[in-house]
């Protein structure tokens, strides 16, 4: 791999990362990889696919290697030691692995930065590196390589959008109490003061409106729904900012904030509020729901529009003009991923969802041209018939439309098209 080719890839999946981490400048980012791998070719990262030199810690239960490295802990004096050190299983894993790791509540002063020099020195300050000229070093690649122009294209796309906390919650499916990793939520919502109502959660505490909280403040959106650990009194604030919708029998959009009461199973239900998440997304009448604390886990749940146990929505009011950052190298037509997908690239069951929806794309629309694909088209309808069930009524309107026509695997433009040319 050349050095550009080098920077391509890592730049690719530090844009499609960074943000859903809270990081707003990815040059600094860039130039560690190149910094701490040697352009890739190190032992550690050529083999175990570690980036940045990351050290296990006391929380690291993945894979590790035990290797010699170098520290300068007086300056001008290089002092060699054995340490244990992440293994991944790939360059993108690595670098997600990066923004993982500087969620350690010494790294939280991170957040919000846009200079890059500031950056790196906050972050040799906070003990990342013992190197004196880290940051001399890192910047004389930034100005050499002329890495600031991914600086540039994150500052175009950066948002309070929906799908920022969307991507923070997907990261973090999997987090559960058995293997501990929920506590990086809980110590991520703890990290930023003042608490709310002064109270400091505890890993015991029931925590899926915790999880709800700290998603909003890693995508640097907790000014759009405020900050609670408990729901009936995040629904309070829901009332304040005036984003509540008191109807559990609506159709949502993603991003929005569902709540539930257990205690009641029809609507309209007006109980007291004991559970939390957010709407991933809304197809064929089923609304898909990601929650912190479910089966004491971060996952999905899918229930029906309108069903009994729901309180309430709230509405954030997210930057509508902004759009979601993708890998450097494009994003892949639908049709493109269905035949990797076939071709056994993307995994299967719940691993190729979570790949899939990881990446940014719609995993129901993904999955309907992977069955089209698989069986030949001699059961899709033409454009005009679908357009035709369109003005019937029969797929629904606005985003639900165009939702439930593209997980079908037609073309939702083409539909709509016609339909327009039908109805002149």
């Amino acid at each position: 791999m050349t050095k550009n080719e080098f920077i391509s890839s890592v730049a690719g999946y530090v844009q499609k990362y960074a943000s859903a981490y809270g990081i707003l400048v990815h040059s600094p980012v860039i130039a560690q990889a190149i910094l701490e791998s040697g352009w890739g070719e190190s032992k550690l990262s050529s083999r175990y696919h570690n980036y940045f030199g990351l050290k296990c810690g006391s929380r690291w239960r993945g894979k590790s290697v035990n290797m010699k490295t170098q520290e300068e802990y007086t300056p001008g004096t290089l002092t060699t030691i054995y340490d244990n050190f992440r293994v991944y299983d790939s360059m993108e894993d690595g670098i997600r692995g990066y923004f993982e790791f500087i969620q350690l509540s010494r790294y939280q002063n991170l957040r919000g930065i846009t200079d890059p020099e500031k950056y790196l020195e906050t972050i040799r300050a906070d003990g990342y590196a013992t190197s004196s000229s880290y940051v001399e070093n890192s910047m004389k690649l930034i100005r050499q390589y002329g890495l600031t122009k991914y600086d540039e294209g994150e500052k175009r796309t950066m948002g309070k959008t929906a799908e920022s906390v969307l991507n923070v919650m997907r990261g973090w499916i999997g987090f559960n109490e058995s293997n501990g990793k929920f506590k990086e939520i809980i110590d991520l919502y703890n990290s930023v003061k003042p608490l709310p109502r002064g109270y400091t959660v505890k890993y015991t505490d029931e925590w899926c409106d915790t999880c709800v909280s700290a998603a909003a403040v890693k995508a640097g959106c907790a000014d759009l729904i405020g900050r609670e650990c408990g729901v009936e009194k995040h629904i309070d604030i829901f009332k304040q900012k005036g984003i509540w919708i008191e109807d559990g029998a609506i159709t949502p959009e993603p991003g929005y904030v569902i709540t539930y009461n257990w205690d009641k199973s029809t609507q309209p239900n007006d109980g007291y509020a004991d559970h939390i998440g957010y709407v991933e997304s809304v197809s064929g009448g089923n609304i898909t729901v990601i929650e912190g604390n479910k089966g004491e886990a971060v996952a999905r749940r899918v229930i029906p529009v309108g069903w009994g146990c729901i309180r309430g929505y709230a509405a954030p009011k997210y930057d509508a003009a902004t759009v979601t950052p993708v890998p450097a190298t494009g994003k892949k037509s639908v049709e493109e991923v269905a035949k990797e997908v076939l071709a056994g690239k993307w995994g299967n069951g719940e691993e190729r969802k979570n790949r899939l929806k990881t990446a940014g794309y719609d995993y129901a629309a993904v999955q309907a041209k992977v069955n089209q694909l698989a069986k030949g088209t001699s059961n899709q309808k033409s454009i005009d018939a679908v357009a035709r069930e369109v003005i019937r009524g029969k797929w629904g309107n606005g985003a639900d439309r165009k939702k439930r026509i593209t997980s079908a695997g037609y073309d939702y433009s083409a539909v709509q098209k016609r339909v327009n040319e039908l109805l002149k």
